[in-house]
């Protein structure tokens, strides 16, 4: 009989190291729906409360979930695999506790515990534009989010997004500051120096200036522009 559909686990020796879970607890870890962030950046919401921030049991997690006390990006979800990934920023209620998926060496998962103040403002990639009803701007954001913008605003920019309005663009040019939150490189930040512009056979490639150590060269998939 042929296979229907696809795998809703992930084996834990096979998952992304991106993830960085616990690999000898058992044998599969959830799997997260697709959408938002891809299936090797992302971790499913469930797994993110079990494994990152509690030693919680899945029945505790799950009751957790469907009493609406975490919001993702200011918002209840109750779907234990809704998938987690860079720059989203989680609330749990019974902790009164915010934190942020952030990038750590070489840009695997990590979590950081920031302040109610913190939470209030994200910066957020541009990575797509397209023209909706009525002529209206739409940008698509790194975390599969949608907003509407203006055509100053261009691919690779970054907004800063406040109570869910663009309070900030940050120009993806040179000497901009930027954080590199996937590859090798990652989680060093710095200025870019210069932008080499892509072609038929590579991708777009911008050469950075560290706060500390020498220049180096990454593609512009891997960054986020933070700062002037």
């Amino acid at each position: 009989m042929s296979k229907k559909g696809g795998s809703r686990h992930i084996k834990r020796l096979a998952a992304s190291k991106y993830l960085k879970v616990n690999r000898k607890v058992s044998k599969f870890v959830t799997k997260p729906n697709p959408g938002r962030h891809s299936l090797e950046e992302s971790i499913a919401l469930i797994t993110f409360i079990k494994e990152r921030l509690s030693n919680m049991t899945a029945r505790e997690a799950k009751r957790v979930l469907k009493s609406g006390s975490v919001l993702v990006n200011g918002k209840v979800v109750k779907e234990q695999k809704f998938p987690i990934g860079f720059g989203d920023i989680i609330y749990i209620k019974p902790e009164n506790a915010y934190y942020r998926v952030t990038a750590g060496k070489y840009g695997v998962f990590s979590v950081e515990k920031i302040n109610e103040d913190e939470a209030k403002k994200s910066i957020l990639k541009v990575v797509g534009k397209y023209t909706a009803k009525k002529g209206k701007i739409m940008l698509k954001l790194h975390n599969g989010s949608t907003i509407e913008g203006n055509n100053d605003i261009k691919v690779n920019d970054s907004i800063v997004l406040a109570n869910g309005k663009i309070e900030k663009v940050l120009k993806f040019e040179e000497g901009a500051k930027c954080l590199v939150y996937k590859g090798i490189h990652a989680p060093e930040s710095g200025r870019i120096e210069k932008i080499n512009k892509s072609n038929m056979l590579m991708d777009s490639t911008v050469e950075i200036k560290p706060e500390k150590g020498e220049r180096f060269i990454t593609t512009v998939s891997n960054i986020i522009v933070v700062g002037a």
